[in-house]
């Protein structure tokens, strides 16, 4: 049994803040027999399970059972979750610093957590749960959330969009020191304000965006090796980018691309700052 997945962009004003909404089928447990690997990429999401919960395994090898409604905050290790039924998904992909005009407060707080949704946001959520599960078409459901997301919308912190995308874009090392500067601030209010707005600290941040662009590299160029694309990507050598991918992963850079399932490769897609969505 198969998996269907499916991306789209969102609408011009919400593109600054929004990476993509991602959509995910399935008939049931079989469709995804050896689960998935949430790999960390620095972005928070939204994610609504229309269909059957996920379940997620505990730290000690133990598997519970997920809310239907999801924020999943900054990830900075692997999360296994496997479908416990009939899978119908859909996600909002921020971006690093987006989730912060929607959701108030110290986003931090959410570092390496997957927690309820509808605690957090205080919202009236049935109507736009009911909306989505009658949908039919990806992009009447984009169009509901992106209402749902324009009813919410606040001013954030666009000081920290800014500065988290400029950490995105950059190949190599960046100051950030003389990022902070940049926008008048000093180190410690800098680092405070990112914290809050992206939920990483910026040196974590930059650490995760490293690990990504690796992936990104190793796509598009899948003849050559993962130790020259790490170090093309700002790594001093093989062993420091090994440290690294254990760290976030808990696997070898090979484990990965053997055993990845469809859903991984998905996800790195949907992560991705290189592949472009499908447009409406």
């Amino acid at each position: 049994m198969e998996v269907s997945y499916l991306r789209l962009e969102p609408s011009a004003d919400l593109s600054e803040l929004v990476g993509n909404f991602w959509f995910m089928s399935g008939a049931g447990p079989a469709a995804m027999p050896g689960g998935h690997r949430i790999l960390p990429d620095g972005c928070m999401e939204f994610v609504f399970q229309l269909g059957d919960p996920f379940s997620e395994r505990r730290p000690d090898g133990t598997w519970r059972l997920q809310p239907h409604h999801l924020l999943v905050g900054q990830m900075e290790r692997r999360v296994d979750v496997k479908p416990s039924g009939r899978i119908r998904t859909v996600g909002v992909h921020f971006r690093p610093a987006g989730m912060a005009s929607f959701v108030p407060g110290d986003l931090s707080r959410f570092a390496n957590r997957i927690v309820p949704l509808a605690p957090v946001l205080r919202a009236d959520l049935p109507p736009l749960l009911a909306g989505l599960r009658s949908s039919r078409r990806p992009e009447r459901s984009v169009a509901l959330l992106e209402d749902f997301l324009r009813g919410r919308r606040t001013l954030g912190d666009p000081a920290m969009v800014s500065a988290s995308s400029r950490l995105v874009r950059e190949s190599g090392p960046v100051d950030l020191a003389a990022l902070a500067r940049r926008f008048r601030l000093g180190d410690r209010q800098f680092r405070r304000r990112f914290e809050a707005a992206v939920g990483l600290g910026p040196k974590r941040f930059a650490r995760l965006v490293r690990f990504q662009r690796v992936f990104e590299r190793e796509r598009e160029h899948d003849a050559r090796a993962w130790s020259r694309v790490a170090l093309d990507c700002g790594y001093y050598d093989q062993a420091h980018f090994n440290r690294d991918f254990r760290a976030f992963t808990g696997v070898r850079p090979r484990d990965i691309v053997r055993d990845a399932d469809p859903l991984t490769a998905f996800f790195l897609s949907v992560s991705s700052k290189t592949a472009a969505p499908a447009r409406r």
